[in-house]
């Protein structure tokens, strides 16, 4: 695999891992309520859907580090961070405060001076 699908491997383990969180969300809202909470989770379908979807992600991310170094592949996993609140806020109705857009500011910051500073050979 060459850079470019291990770049698309990582995206789509960053893009699953957010479903995967959003998919857990509505599985938790589902059981909030239900008097035998840990029979509700076992039983869930969601539940189980977020725990492939996150497989999926696992496996998108070995495929990826097949050709990418962990040092330059693994600043762009913070995307998560960024992506995830975003998918809270439009799905949820979330809001996210001043202080925490600044962090995710920060963040993109942070995926910008790793990614930029990790050596090619």
């Amino acid at each position: 695999m060459g850079e470019k699908g291990a770049a698309f491997c990582l995206g789509g383990m960053i893009a699953c891992m957010v479903v995967a969180q959003v998919v857990f969300k509505y599985a938790g809202l589902q059981v909030a309520d239900h008097p035998d909470t840990f029979r509700a989770i076992v039983l869930n379908p969601l539940v189980w859907g977020g725990l492939s979807i996150s497989g999926l992600a696992m496996l998108l991310w070995l495929l990826a580090l097949r050709s990418l170094a962990l040092s330059a592949a693994y600043p762009w996993t913070a995307l998560i961070y960024l992506f995830t609140p975003l998918a809270s806020v439009i799905l949820f109705g979330d809001s996210l405060g001043a202080s925490y857009l600044l962090g995710m500011v920060a963040i993109i910051g942070g995926i910008w001076l790793t990614a930029g500073g990790v050596e090619r050979k």
